[in-house]
């Protein structure tokens, strides 16, 4: 599936998404942004190698549905290009997730701190993996319906098809939206 089908598939499904969510009570959120990968894991000597996070179409979308004021779950797509050893691959990866809200809205009116657990799949290099994400996540609330959306997730590798990739970390930063005042 090349860059522009896997594109149109997610526009897709976000806008079936939408129409969902707009027939109920709705405690949905939607993020666009930009992602970077940090595939460093194998090739560099330092924790993080700055000279190996992929930052080149770096498109991040995702839709949270919020079931409470403590849980929510989510899916989100990423699109990137990788480089490894001089060979450069399109990214496409794609996530579902469980987050545990520490510092919710109801707490504090702008802000919400949550864990992340999820799974998840990538295609890159000619191949696929599948992937168990944790990480954490920040959105910052600067109007009643928009805000700013930080997350970081280290996504270990469960299959090693793709030895170009293994374990990487994704960081994401993008504008929220949520149709409705917070929950």
């Amino acid at each position: 599936m090349n860059f522009r089908k896997s594109f149109i598939l997610v526009a897709f499904l976000s806008l079936f998404a939408l129409q969902i969510s707009a027939q109920e009570e709705p405690h949905f959120k939607i993020v666009l942004g930009l992602n970077a990968i940090d595939n460093s894991n194998s090739t560099s000597q330092a924790p993080w190698g700055i000279d190996d996070v992929a930052f080149n179409t770096p498109l991040y979308v995702g839709a949270d549905y919020q079931i409470n004021s403590s849980w929510s779950f989510g899916a989100n797509a990423s699109f990137n290009k990788l480089k490894e050893l001089g060979v450069e691959s399109n990214f496409f990866g794609v996530n579902a997730d469980v987050n545990y809200y520490i510092v919710s809205n109801t707490a504090r009116s702008f802000i919400d701190f949550y864990g992340i657990v999820g799974g998840g799949a990538y295609k890159a290099f000619g191949g696929t993996g599948i992937t168990v994400n944790p990480g954490l996540g920040f959105n910052y609330w600067f109007a009643d319906n928009f805000g700013v959306n930080l997350t970081a997730k280290a996504n270990f590798d469960l299959t090693s098809n793709v030895s170009e990739v293994g374990n990487f970390y994704k960081y994401s930063l993008g504008l929220i939206w949520r149709p409705t005042q917070r929950f």
